[in-house]
Formats: structure tokens, sequence, C-alpha cells
């Protein structure tokens, strides 16, 4: 198929004008996935509904406005809110267990 059909297609599914942005389509796809997400809508179609929803999405953002990964936001989120994110800096190294084995003795030279 033809790029800009397809990216037609996926901005006529989110309801998006040729000049929406990715922040436009981020508001778009949110406001469509709390209608038609399969844990809110019972309707038989809304699973399929749901993932053509997350595809043309994705779609968008990697074709239309080059950001590779569209909910690498939330990972980022996640990592910087619960540690160990190599790229913010966050990153706790293991600790080395090598100087907890030793015991300081308590004599009356120390005190």
């Amino acid at each position: 198929m033809n790029r800009n059909y397809e990216v037609d297609s996926a901005r006529r599914l989110l309801g998006m004008t040729k000049k929406g942005t990715a922040e436009d389509a981020k508001k778009k796809h949110r406001k469509l996935a709390k209608i038609w997400h399969p844990d809110v809508n019972k309707s038989k179609e809304a699973h399929d509904k749901m993932q053509a929803l997350n595809r043309a999405y994705a779609f968008l953002m990697k074709e239309e406005f080059g950001i590779l990964d569209p909910w690498d936001d939330y990972n980022r989120l996640w990592w910087r809110q619960y540690g160990n994110d190599p790229i913010g800096g966050n990153c706790y190294p293991e600790e080395s267990t090598a100087g907890k084995n030793k015991k300081e003795k308590i004599t009356e030279k120390n005190i």
C-alpha cells in the first residue's frame, strides 16, 4: 500500500486533521481508548476497534512524527518511579557484599 494512504487512513481512524501534531494524536488516542477499551465497552467489536486504534496510533507516531516507541514515555515514567533507569541516571548498582561480613569490634579505644 501507499504510505500516504496508510497515514491518511490512520489519521481518519483517530479523527485527526492533516495538520494534527503528535500531541493531538496522543489526545485523540486517549479519548478513543476511554470509549473503546474492552474493559469499559462490553460490545463484541470493542476489542478489534481498540487493536485498530493502537495500530493506527503506533503507525502515526513512528512514520509521521518520528517517535519510535509511543509508549516510551510510560516506560520511562515507570523506570524513573521505581529506579534502575540506565538512561535517566538513577541506576542503583548492586551493593557490594565484600565489606559487610567484617564486624567491627567495640573496644574501649573506639568509644
